[in-house]
């Protein structure tokens, strides 16, 4: 559950618009604006994946009531529209890259893709200065469910490499594109895990929206909650102390 009852409550966010827009992907600024004055105002903590580990291999101690804010995919607005609310709320976030997608000034790597504009290497740089920590999220936004272990093995090189040639410091963590991994079979969910642990990936995010109690079970496999920007501010406090996916199957069930 939460972190009142022992768990690391992880959120999963997308596009933050600086406007009135929002939809699945989507949370604008006077909505993310109540989230960190919630987080605030309840004495949460966040946390960066370097914190994580840091517990995990170190045994630090986490804070009473820690949280994590991940952003995927790496969009332009996590620069324009997040970056001055993290400074202004003393909020840490962790921004998963597509490294196919940043804006180099070559863009010779640049991946065409539909999903809107992306964020420019020197933004992400300066991000990473104070604020943000970065992750892993593919080269060019393919599911792991999908691929080959070779091909997942090729994509994690690419990825690294990338990301080094432009100089964005990149902490050993990954996040699963569209929350995926292999659900059925148990033995190539264990040799992704160890695929991952080869290449020096030291953690890794699923989808599940669920929180993981600590100590966390699998460090391949941790939890987040997405977070919709058709939330009503109620259900963002559910899904801080942990309960969003209970009520998710509750309210299918009433339909």
């Amino acid at each position: 559950m939460g972190s009142a009852f022992g768990g690391l409550p992880v959120l999963n966010y997308h596009k933050i618009s600086g406007g009135n827009d929002f939809d699945f992907l989507t949370v604008n600024t006077a909505e993310l604006r109540r989230h960190f004055s919630y987080l605030n105002e309840k004495g949460y903590t966040t946390l960066f994946i370097s914190d994580v580990l840091a517990h995990i291999e170190q045994k630090k101690p986490l804070p009473a009531k820690p949280v994590m804010i991940t952003l995927d995919d790496g969009y332009r607005d996590n620069y324009t529209a997040l970056y001055p609310l993290l400074k202004e709320y003393n909020i840490k976030a962790n921004i998963f890259l597509v490294a196919g997608f940043i804006q180099s000034p070559d863009n010779k790597h640049l991946v065409p893709n539909p999903m809107g504009e992306f964020m420019q290497v020197k933004e992400a740089l300066e991000m990473s200065k104070d604020m943000v920590e970065f992750g892993l999220h593919t080269f060019s936004h393919q599911s792991y469910s999908k691929l080959s272990l070779p091909e997942i093995a090729t994509d994690l090189k690419k990825t690294k490499d990338r990301l080094q040639e432009l100089g964005i410091p990149v902490q050993p963590c990954h996040a699963y594109t569209f929350g995926a991994y292999s659900q059925t079979n148990d033995d190539k969910r264990q040799a992704l895990f160890e695929l991952l642990q080869q290449h020096d990936v030291r953690l890794a995010f699923r989808v599940s929206n669920w929180v993981d109690k600590q100590p966390l079970q699998n460090r391949y496999f941790i939890s987040r909650i997405h977070v919709s920007g058709l939330f009503p501010f109620w259900k963002f406090k559910v899904a801080v102390w942990g309960f969003i996916k209970i009520f998710n199957r509750f309210e299918s069930i009433m339909k």
